[in-house]
């Protein structure tokens, strides 16, 4: 009886260090974490997809802890995030520089003007994947394809 209730005891505690064994960094409940590189813009207005040049980079971390930054050709950004089902929301977003910057990176900033809900200061994306690309879709037929670094 005595090693009965032993082996009961020692098997609940090694299903409860098995259940505390997750990573506490937030990433298993955070699909996006991590680095993204933008290789599809798509804005409303514009009927035509810009697809990211060979030689420019427009990237973008998010934060398990809901920051992210990332930076264009000629600027660099910040903000903070968060997740709620299928929608991400830029709480906020600024830029550190401001200098021109090329046509493909003005799409980008059209796009997050273009997600901005009217009357508010944040912006909302719909999310999905499609293969291990992640998909942001906003305003009437927007949408921005990137692709995790």
């Amino acid at each position: 009886m005595k090693r009965t209730l032993f082996l009961w005891l020692l098997m609940g505690l090694v299903l409860s260090i098995g259940a505390c064994s997750d990573s506490d960094d937030g990433s298993q409940d955070n699909p996006i974490s991590g680095t993204w590189r933008i290789t599809e813009i798509q804005v409303s207005q514009q009927q035509l997809t810009q697809f990211s040049p060979a030689d420019e980079t427009i990237s973008i971390s998010f934060a398990a802890d809901g920051n992210f930054s990332g930076e264009t050709p000629g600027n660099q950004f910040q903000g903070r995030y968060e997740l709620d089902g299928g929608t991400l929301t830029m709480l906020e977003f600024s830029t550190t520089t401001e200098v021109a910057d090329t046509q493909y990176a003005a799409a980008f900033y059209n796009a997050i003007a273009e997600a901005q809900v009217p009357n508010e200061t944040f912006a909302q994306f719909g999310y999905s994947f499609d293969s291990l690309d992640l998909v942001l879709v906003f305003g009437n037929s927007g949408r921005m394809v990137l692709e995790k670094q």
